[in-house]
């Protein structure tokens, strides 16, 4: 390595329209979709002006639960509150949002709203705080 990589964060609200725009391109260039700014921080690495990598930190939104009282179910309310929650994250410039779906009506009512089953393993913490561990300590 010819020149030191340093890191910084970029704060989307607070950071330069340069830089955001540097990531921009960088976003397209690997055909990614672009990130909302005011819900983003990025931690970027940088070798003299190149961006030579960077991890990204969104704000996506976990839509659930949706609960119906038993009495109501088949009555088009789960629809209802299910549609427009998904209108007031599209009004607010979600990029994305995720629904974990622990009912088998889940799937059908995603669906009709247009999101798509994941196919790549998801992982999750549920704890703040959550040490990091080696590749070494689990092995």
């Amino acid at each position: 390595m010819s020149a030191q990589v340093t890191c910084r964060w970029l704060d989307g609200p607070f950071c330069s329209d340069q830089d955001w725009a540097r990531l921009d391109n960088l976003l397209e260039k690997r055909g990614w979709s672009p990130l909302n700014r005011s819900m983003s921080r990025v931690y970027l690495a940088e070798q003299g002006d190149e961006i030579v990598g960077f991890s990204v930190l969104q704000m996506l939104p976990f839509a659930g639960p949706l609960h119906v009282k038993r009495e109501l179910r088949g009555s088009g309310l789960a629809d209802k509150l299910a549609t427009d929650t998904v209108n007031y994250l599209v009004e607010c410039e979600a990029r994305g949002w995720f629904v974990v779906a622990d009912s088998p009506h889940v799937p059908r009512l995603c669906e009709r709203l247009g999101m798509h089953k994941v196919e790549s393993p998801v992982y999750i913490t549920l704890s703040v705080g959550v040490p990091t561990v080696s590749k070494k300590e689990v092995a």
